[in-house]
């Protein structure tokens, strides 16, 4: 007579099948649960890039816009205002001598020169 019960399943490993030395073939199933992880993570990874391209072709395309027109508002105005001190600088000097020249014009034509 045999320890087993009537309904016991042979293909199901027993703990003592597991334990006991030269039985490699049960060790494979760790390989088998690697297997089930990677196929997991990449079941994972996949939704995520869906998720990320929904996101970056709907509502992150709005954010973004958003921001580059913002960006681009404030560098306009930085850009204005760095023309207009260069503008101011170089016209500065220019003043100076068409002021200068104006009045020295002035004077001549003054003294009949």
């Amino acid at each position: 007579m045999t320890d087993k019960p009537e309904s016991f399943d042979s293909s199901i490993p027993v703990l003592t099948d597991v334990v006991v030395p030269g039985k490699p073939e049960y060790a494979r199933a760790r390989a088998a649960d690697e297997a089930a992880i990677e196929y997991d993570a990449q079941r994972i990874a996949e939704r995520l890039n869906g998720r990320f391209t929904t996101f970056l072709t709907g509502d992150a395309r709005a954010l973004i816009e958003d921001r580059c027109r913002e960006v681009l508002r404030e560098q306009s105005t930085q850009l204005v205002s760095a023309i207009t001190r260069e503008v101011a600088m170089a016209l500065e000097g220019r003043m100076s001598e068409w002021v200068r020249d104006a009045v020295e014009d002035e004077l001549r034509r003054q003294r009949g020169e």
